[in-house]
């Protein structure tokens, strides 16, 4: 006797869904607070930046290495609003993570989307200026984010990076929330930067 569901999703189907909840957010429109205008943004004429403080997102990339059971990366896998790492969740994908850290150390809250290509899209229609990718190389202070399409990945799977000094706060396959050198080579030069906070 056959045991399995056939109204169950398939492996297949499953590993799809994440990836789609990874590039677009749960709702697949990068879940939005209701009320929230979302992507319907006016085109911004005028360049848009943040305070970002950097030592809360820094704060929270520690406490998911440190936490016991230490964060690893989940595709698809999000945080809710002021959870505690290790004890209210244990995986986290890309864009969950960044969605966690801005809402950490801003006063954007719930405005800031989730799923990398919606936050893309987000930070592009707000006004936040472009930058080079060797930018995010350097150490000036400045608060950078970094995104890869989907299409430029084997995997169909986009990602998204802080930038801060030189270096990542991320979660990425294999590992979770780290912190990497920018160097602007492989994958990250396929990425697009913007300012978050400029320097000084």
């Amino acid at each position: 006797m056959d045991d399995l569901d056939p109204a169950a999703p398939s492996q297949g189907e499953l590993e799809e869904h994440a990836r789609e909840v990874t590039n677009f957010g749960i709702d697949l429109e990068g879940d939005f607070p209701p009320g929230d205008a979302g992507l319907d943004l006016p085109k911004s004429f005028a360049t848009f930046t943040i305070n970002f403080k950097i030592d809360q997102a820094l704060a929270f990339l520690q406490a998911c290495e440190t936490s016991h059971p230490r964060i690893t990366y989940g595709l698809g896998k999000k945080i809710k609003p002021g959870q505690v790492p290790g004890r209210d969740f244990t995986q986290v994908d890309c864009s969950g993570f960044v969605r966690e850290a801005v809402r950490r150390s801003t006063d954007l809250g719930g405005s800031f989307p989730d799923g990398s290509v919606v936050q893309h899209d987000w930070v592009r229609k707000k006004g936040f200026a472009a930058d080079t990718v060797a930018s995010g190389a350097q150490q000036d202070g400045a608060v950078r984010i970094a995104f890869l399409s989907p299409s430029a990945t084997t995997s169909g799977i986009g990602h998204v990076v802080l930038l801060f000094n030189g270096r990542t706060l991320e979660s990425h396959g294999g590992v979770g929330p780290d912190s990497r050198p920018w160097t602007g080579t492989a994958w990250q030069a396929k990425t697009s930067v913007f300012v978050l906070t400029p320097a000084g």
